[in-house]
């Protein structure tokens, strides 16, 4: 018998605006309007997601520190209270359990942010592992719910719900705020290449009143940011953009038998950290040593047609790989897509080959962002 969807907070407000779909366990709206148009805002002006599908895990005690190091691949030590960062959590081969934002809110208190399809997988690893440990493990994803508010204007529409000035907020803080008085944590993070936060709404219980606060505080979002030309986005929208940045999403370019260095996500293994995590060895190997069996590249299309997942890449007629992800870049209008190939078997501007459908058709292998980071992005100029 199959298990019930699991539903977020704001399910109901969804049901009324949205178009609702199964995703990973839950429902969840893909659009609002036309994804390509909720796309194009978050990269011109605003957008926000309900994230709260994702789980949400509360770490604390005295050696919280210690515990996070033997499970994370970043390097908890260097937390600052009020800093976050992004990080994997690997098996024992150095394949990906998951990848995560972890942030430090107190001396001993960590916030554990997991994908939504591996929250239960990852709650039972943590929950496994904390046995040695002086620590506590709270899973808080029924307790709080989170949005993502992203877009070049999305800091001026969290300043106004603040009253401050969070443009001050560093990239990847988690500090407490009120937002149009509602106690939240705005964490200076996102998955869409642009700037924004994400927030995670406190007091907000799973029942009537927890309900109608976060449908609030949603609703509060879209009123104050009218100005700025907010819309509400799906999940069309939110595999576009991350897919347009060149991000990772588990289940196409992470899984259990794919490393970090693998998926080219480097930036979030360190290997200066004592106790050692699960896989270390193996993803030093992969680091230092060289021993990767695959490596993520980048690809827009020449000819046209749309690269999709498991479609085979060929180069001077030899397979070499397959597409992992893929789509049509609102901004380019071009086909886009993320694939794993041999190691050392392209370079950058080589010229592959994709068969979709039975039809051979070429595209240029490329790095990433898909986009012009100079005009769009996190780092864009003016």
């Amino acid at each position: 018998m199959n298990k019930p969807l699991e539903r977020t907070h704001l399910y109901a407000w969804h049901k009324e605006h949205g178009d609702i779909v199964p995703f990973a366990g839950w429902e969840m709206p893909v659009r609002f309007t036309d994804i390509r148009e909720e796309h194009l805002a978050v990269r011109n002006t605003v957008g926000i997601f309900d994230t709260t599908n994702m789980y949400r895990f509360w770490i604390t005690g005295p050696q919280a520190c210690e515990y996070l190091q033997t499970l994370t691949t970043n390097n908890v030590s260097k937390l600052k209270i009020g800093d976050g960062h992004y990080s994997t959590c690997l098996n024992k081969r150095g394949g990906t359990h998951d990848d995560l934002m972890l942030y430090r809110i107190a001396e001993d208190e960590y916030i554990w942010v997991t994908n939504a399809d591996n929250g239960p997988k990852i709650r039972n690893h943590l929950l496994k592992n904390a046995e040695k440990f002086d620590i506590k493990v709270e899973d808080r994803s029924k307790d709080v719910a989170m949005i993502a508010v992203q877009g070049p204007k999305a800091l001026s529409l969290l300043t106004k719900m603040a009253g401050e000035d969070v443009h001050e907020f560093g990239r990847f803080s988690c500090t407490p705020v009120k937002l149009a008085g509602y106690d939240t944590y705005l964490c200076r993070t996102g998955y869409t290449g642009e700037s924004g936060g994400e927030i995670l709404v406190l007091n907000t219980p799973f029942d009537s009143e927890g309900i109608k606060r976060a449908i609030s505080f949603w609703e509060e979002i879209l009123k104050q940011g009218e100005e700025f030309g907010v819309k509400p986005c799906g999940l069309g929208a939110r595999d576009s953009l991350r897919l347009e940045a060149g991000f990772v999403l588990y289940g196409h370019e992470l899984d259990e038998d794919t490393s970090p260095i693998e998926a080219r996500i480097s930036y979030a293994v360190k290997f200066k950290v004592d106790p050692h995590y699960y896989g270390y060895d193996v993803v030093r190997s992969h680091k230092k040593e060289k021993t990767i069996r695959k490596t993520r590249i980048g690809l827009i299309m020449i000819d046209r047609g749309i690269p999709r997942e498991h479609y085979p890449v060929f180069f001077e007629g030899t397979q070499i790989g397959e597409i992992t992800s893929g789509g049509i870049s609102p901004i380019t209008k071009e086909g886009i897509g993320l694939a794993y190939v041999t190691p050392g078997s392209i370079s950058n501007d080589d010229i592959v080959e994709i068969d979709i459908k039975g039809r051979m058709r070429t595209a240029r292998v490329t790095s990433w962002p898909f986009y012009d980071p100079k005009k769009y992005g996190e780092g864009r100029v003016g």
